[in-house]
């Protein structure tokens, strides 16, 4: 019996060993800091320790949440405080920066309106790209007209004008009209005014009426402006031989000119030791660039200046006219018009725009003209010119007057180029601020500046 396990005494003994070393385990564990609680009521507490841990776990992370949110608006704040800053010491150095341009720029405007543009030809243009409507582009071609021919022509009493080309091209006639303007307001007295001829017997006919003419110091040879400076130079050295021998006395001055090649550009040359013989008594103007830097190279005998077309002196031209058409497109067909067929393709026009497409140079008014000089008609068709580009709101053209008229009667155009590309080397010398111009390389393009165009010239009037 004594060594029999199994009594109840010994049992309950060992069951009380037993818990009590569960109980120290679970002590020793932390998971009870109860000795006296039971096993069951340690294992239900189990899900709710587990809970806590999972709440305390969550509270932090939405407290970091917070915080990283709290310091990425402030991170936000003071970097806009930094760019805002920035932005201000930019705009203030700007600011300066526009202050010390715009005093470099009014300083250098004002040495360039004091300048000599006789003794500085090559400063001419600078005031050019700063203007940007008809009226300031007019103006200063003005200015520049007054400064260099009160010069040039200013000292003399009388003139003579050679090398006029009387032709149906409007923009010819409008040339001699502001040529006549000129000289009247220089207090010039016109004494003779001479053709561009192509025939021997024309030259004949004008060396007789040369000899009506007396000669004299006081008498100045006026060659007319034009583009013909290389387009013809046979017959222009021809035509200029003739004055040039009989006035061997007068100054040699040629109105604003343009350099054309037909051929070569050696061929103009041809004309380098006619003109060289008249060195520093030889003055030749030129009305673009391009033709400017040209002559410089190849004529450095010869006393070579920049002036705008003759034809502003003219001026603002204000017409009564009320336009019968949206567009008008004068488009060459002479010598001078582009030969690739892309030129002769005209694009399609939105159906409710009217246009018309035309060129000016008209044989009946050519034929049919009052006067009895050359001179008469020739001023008679020159304001027929406007009356054509009053037809329309907005002008298309490949004729450089056409171009220059537009903006003398204050017309929205499109300047295009012919083949002497001179209608481009004048827009980029002297017209290309003005906002209401615009140039086109291509048909396409032209006809979609000139919507454009249109489109504003419509809404000013509907404001008005």
């Amino acid at each position: 019996m004594d060594m029999q396990y199994g009594t109840s005494k010994q049992h309950e003994v060992r069951q009380a060993q037993l818990q009590l070393q569960r109980l120290r385990r679970l002590e020793v564990r932390g998971t009870n800091k109860n000795p006296n609680c039971s096993i069951e009521t340690t294992s239900r507490r189990k899900p709710a320790r587990r809970l806590r841990r999972r709440i305390g776990l969550l509270i932090l992370l939405f407290g970091t949440t917070v915080l990283y949110f709290a310091y990425f608006q402030a991170y936000k704040t003071v970097q806009s405080t930094i760019q805002r800053q920035h932005k201000i010491a930019n705009l203030a150095r700007t600011q300066m920066r526009a202050v010390t341009d715009t005093r470099n720029t009014d300083q250098e405007i004002r040495t360039f309106l004091q300048a000599d543009l006789v003794e500085h030809p090559n400063m001419a243009d600078f005031l050019s790209p700063k203007l940007t409507s008809a009226e300031e582009v007019i103006n200063e071609a003005q200015r520049i007209h007054s400064m260099v021919f009160q010069n040039l022509i200013g000292k003399y009493k009388r003139a003579v004008i050679i090398c006029i080309f009387n032709a149906p091209n409007k923009g010819d006639n409008a040339i001699l009209v502001a040529e006549l303007a000129l000289l009247q307001q220089l207090g010039v007295t016109v004494v003779g005014t001479f053709e561009y001829t192509f025939s021997k017997n024309a030259n004949t006919k004008q060396r007789m009426n040369l000899l009506s003419i007396p000669r004299g110091r006081d008498l100045v040879v006026l060659v007319g402006g034009g583009g013909y400076l290389g387009a013809f130079p046979k017959i222009c050295r021809n035509n200029l031989k003739i004055f040039i021998n009989y006035f061997q006395e007068s100054e040699l001055i040629f109105f604003p000119n343009s350099v054309s090649f037909l051929g070569p550009p050696e061929a103009i040359l041809a004309s380098s030791a006619l003109l060289a013989r008249y060195k520093r008594r030889c003055t030749i103007t030129l009305r673009d660039r391009w033709s400017y830097k040209w002559f410089v190279k190849h004529f450095p005998a010869n006393r070579i200046l920049l002036v705008p077309d003759i034809a502003f002196a003219i001026g603002s031209v204000k017409t009564i006219q009320v336009p019968t058409y949206d567009i008008l497109w004068v488009k060459r067909n002479d010598w001078e018009a582009q030969k690739d067929k892309k030129y002769k393709c005209i694009p399609p026009f939105p159906p409710n725009v009217t246009y018309i497409i035309e060129d000016w140079d008209n044989d009946w008014i050519f034929r049919k003209l009052p006067g009895k000089s050359f001179v008469e008609q020739m001023q008679f068709r020159a304001w027929v010119g406007f009356g054509i580009l009053g037809k329309a709101r907005v002008i298309i053209s490949d004729r450089l007057h056409a171009h220059i008229m537009s903006v003398l009667a204050g017309k929205p155009n499109v300047v295009m180029n012919s083949s002497t590309r001179k209608g481009e080397h004048y827009y980029n010398t002297w017209t290309a601020g003005i906002t209401n111009t615009r140039f086109a390389e291509t048909n396409e393009q032209a006809v979609e500046q000139a919507l454009q165009l249109l489109e504003t010239n419509l809404q000013k009037s509907n404001n008005y």
